[in-house]
């Protein structure tokens, strides 16, 4: 969050505070799931196989824009890595999905 807003990392910010005590929330509530933890762990992993195409896509787009990267926008080759990675986070986000139900 520092790097993006452009300001210095001090841990006793009130932002940093705030994700802390989200971050807080978020754990302690899963003490309330009735689930082990071993499974609460591969539902997070679960979950973070969902999250990859919400940032390759991004990524992709961000590479072929022309005022973003001038000269250096990507090539074919970069292209059709990422295009091959967004494939595959979709393939892996549909078997995490259909694995949980």
């Amino acid at each position: 969050m520092s790097d993006y807003l452009g300001k210095p990392r001090d841990i006793r910010s009130p932002m940093y505070r705030w994700l802390m005590l989200v971050g807080l929330f978020f754990a302690f509530g899963s003490v309330f799931l009735k689930q082990s933890p071993p499974a609460l762990m591969i539902f997070s992993q679960a979950f973070q196989a969902c999250i990859l195409p919400a940032v390759a896509i991004p990524i992709l787009i961000l590479l072929n824009r022309k005022n973003l990267m001038n000269r250096y926008i990507s090539g074919w080759k970069v292209n059709l890595g990422v295009i091959a990675v967004i494939l595959f986070s979709f393939l892996t986000t549909y078997y995490a999905i259909a694995d949980l139900i």
